[in-house]
């Protein structure tokens, strides 16, 4: 599904996405991938993301800082943790501290044109074929977007 932001939409997105790098700032939890390059584009590409998943969705997006693990997008059991990489073909990436009930959407492009790829739930995604421990670093699953579920079988979503 493919989305395209309106500039005044990239903009409200970006300043969260400032808003969140800058809460952060200093804190061991800054940079959990452990990636060099990761900084201010990281911040703002995933609240552009996020806005598109709730765009096309039809979902409410609060633009939150600090509210960690409620929904990314819509509220409550119905909500979406959205998950993003600029990557066309990434795969999502699901962690051991990621609750096992909640869905996970993947993300793919940068501002303003993103796809919405599929879904999983945390515990559909645990499986031995997905499980990567990259470098050492942050090991997760990594569900490749052909094991995804479509983004129209979201269950309540309009």
């Amino acid at each position: 599904m493919l989305v395209r932001l309106t500039r005044f939409e990239v903009l409200a997105a970006a300043l969260v996405g400032v808003r969140r790098r800058l809460e952060s700032w200093g804190s061991a939890e800054t940079n959990k991938v452990g990636n060099g390059s990761f900084g201010w584009q990281i911040d703002i590409e995933a609240a552009c993301a996020e806005m598109a998943a709730a765009k096309a969705l039809n979902l409410y997006w609060s633009g939150s800082v600090n509210t960690f693990k409620l929904p990314d997008v819509g509220e409550g059991v119905e909500g979406l943790q959205v998950r993003h990489t600029d990557r066309d073909g990434g795969c999502l990436i699901v962690r051991p501290e990621d609750k096992g009930h909640e869905r996970f959407l993947l993300v793919t492009g940068q501002a303003p044109l993103f796809v919405l790829r599929g879904w999983l739930r945390g515990d559909d995604a645990r499986q031995d074929a997905f499980w990567r421990d990259p470098n050492g670093h942050r090991p997760a699953w990594f569900v490749p977007q052909s094991a995804l579920r479509p983004v129209g079988e979201l269950e309540g979503v309009a």
